[in-house]
C-alpha cells in the first residue's frame, strides 16, 4: 500500500499548464513530489526496490495530473431540481451527512480540493475541518460557510445578512471567526433560489460594504469570492478589490482589462447555467433567467480570455442538475467556449490553485509541492473523456482510491 512514499513509472504527465514530452517516472517522499525524471534515466535499482516495497504504481498508457480542483460548489446542495427546497426539509444533521457522501463522491472522482462557497449553519467549514483531522474522507474543503448577503440579498438560506459599514465589518469577522478560510459575497441578484425578489442585474452589496469586507479579509490573508452577474455589480467588485468573480455573465472589455492588470480571476461556472436554462423539473422561474443569459455567459468567457484574464474552473456542483461531480463537465464547457484542452485543464489545476492562494502547495507536478496526485487512462489534453477514467487518487502520497 502507498502511504506517502511511492514511484509512479512510465506515465505521461500534464502538470498543470502542459503535457511534458517523453515519459517519466516521478518519486513521492513524505507526501511531496521529491523528482520528476524521464523513465529512461532511473536507476534500475531504484524501480526494482519500490517494487520489492509495494510502493511501485505502473503508469504505462496513461497520464499524471495534479488533482483536480473545483474552485466553486455547494457540498451541502443535492443537485435536485430544487436544492433548496430539500434544504428546508433537511435537519442540519442530515444535510452534513448529505455533505459528507457528496464530498467523498468528488475526491473518488479524482477531486482532491473543493473550495465550497456557501453552506447553512457554516457546515460546510465543519466538513473540512472534519476531513483534514481525518475523521472522515474526502478532499481539501476550502470552505466560507455562509455568504454575507444584504437583508434580503441572493442566497439568504445561508445568508448572514449585512447592511452599511460597521454590519459589514461584524460579517467578515464572524465568519473568520467560524472558520472561514474564503469569504463569499452577493454583490448581485442571481438566478436561482428565490422565485421572486430579485433580478440577475440587481446590485445587492454597496461599494463601501464590499470595501471593508475586502479590507478586512485581506488583513488576515483571507481571499474573497464574489457572486457578480450583472455589469455594476462586477464593477463594484474590482473597485473593492476581490479575488475571484463568480459567474460573471454582463463582464466587458473594460472589466476584463482590470482583471488581468490586477490578478483577479474569473471563475464562470458554464455549466451550471446551461443545466438550469434546460434541465427538466428546474423551478420555472430559474429555468426562463437562465435561459436568457446562458449565451451572454460564452461572451463574457471570451472577452476575459482575449484580455488575459486568468480563467479558473468552478462547476456550481450541488445547484439544480448539477452533480457532485460536475468538475469534467465544466472543463468541457471551457474548451468549448474557446479554451485550448491545456487551458482548461490549467483552469482546474495550476490556474485553481492561484486562485486559492495555494500554488505553492498544489496544482502542479514539480518538487516540494504536495503530492496530491490523479492518474488516468489515455491522454486528457487530447480527449478530455479521459478524465473519466480515473485509475489512482493520491492525496498527499496516500493512495485513497484506485481501480483497475
Amino acid at each position: 500500500m502507498v502511504t506517502g512514499h511511492a514511484v509512479i513509472h512510465d506515465v505521461a504527465v500534464f502538470d498543470g499548464e502542459r503535457l511534458l514530452e517523453g515519459r517519466h517516472t516521478v518519486t513521492i517522499q513524505d507526501g511531496r513530489i521529491a523528482a520528476v525524471v524521464s523513465s529512461t534515466a532511473l536507476p534500475p535499482e531504484m524501480l526494482a526496490a519500490a517494487r520489492r516495497a509495494g510502493r511501485l504504481i505502473e503508469g504505462t498508457g496513461r497520464t499524471l495530473l495534479p488533482g483536480l480542483i473545483d474552485l466553486h460548489v455547494h457540498l451541502t446542495w443535492s443537485a435536485g431540481t430544487d436544492p433548496v427546497a430539500t434544504l428546508a426539509l433537511e435537519s442540519p444533521e442530515q444535510t452534513l451527512l448529505r455533505a459528507v457522501g457528496h464530498g467523498l463522491a468528488q475526491r473518488d472522482a479524482g477531486i482532491t480540493t473543493v473550495r465550497d462557497l456557501g453552506s447553512p449553519h457554516d457546515l460546510a467549514i465543519h466538513l473540512g475541518q472534519a476531513i483534514a483531522a481525518g475523521w472522515v474522507p474526502g478532499p481539501r474543503v476550502i470552505a466560507s460557510g455562509r455568504t454575507l448577503i444584504m437583508t434580503g440579498g441572493h442566497d439568504p438560506f445561508w445568508g448572514l445578512m449585512v447592511d452599511g459599514r460597521d454590519a459589514a465589518l461584524k460579517g467578515v469577522r464572524t465568519q473568520l471567526f467560524a472558520g472561514a478560510q474564503v469569504i463569499k459575497v452577493s454583490a448581485t441578484g442571481g438566478v436561482y433560489g428565490r422565485a421572486a425578489g430579485e433580478a440577475v442585474d440587481d446590485v445587492e452589496l454597496l461599494p463601501e460594504e464590499l470595501a471593508v469586507i475586502v479590507e478586512q479579509a485581506h488583513r488576515r490573508g483571507v481571499k474573497v469570492a464574489a457572486h457578480a452577474i450583472g455589469a455594476e455589480g462586477i464593477t463594484n467588485c474590482l473597485d473593492a478589490g476581490v479575488d475571484t468573480i463568480e459567474h460573471g455573465h454582463f463582464l466587458t472589455a473594460a472589466h476584463a482589462k482590470r482583471m488581468a492588470e490586477a490578478g483577479t480571476v474569473l471563475v464562470p461556472t458554464l455549466f451550471v447555467y446551461q443545466q438550469v436554462a434546460n434541465a427538466p423539473g428546474v423551478p420555472a422561474y430559474a429555468s426562463a433567467k437562465a435561459q436568457a443569459i446562458v449565451a451572454r455567459h460564452r461572451e463574457a468567457v471570451a472577452i476575459a480570455r482575449a484580455a488575459g484574464v486568468r480563467i479558473g474552473a468552478g462547476s456550481d456542483a450541488g445547484s439544480p442538475g448539477t452533480p457532485h461531480p460536475s468538475l469534467i463537465e465544466e472543463i468541457a464547457c471551457l474548451a468549448a467556449a474557446g479554451l485550448p484542452t491545456t487551458e482548461a485543464l490549467a483552469a482546474a489545476t495550476a490556474v485553481a490553485a492561484e486562485a486559492l492562494g495555494m500554488a505553492e502547495e498544489i496544482g502542479r507536478i514539480r518538487p516540494g509541492l504536495r503530492a496530491d496526485l490523479i492518474l488516468v487512462d489515455g491522454d486528457p489534453t487530447a480527449d478530455l473523456a479521459a478524465l473519466r477514467r480515473v485509475t489512482h487518487v493520491l492525496q498527499g502520497g496516500v493512495l485513497v482510491t484506485t481501480r483497475g
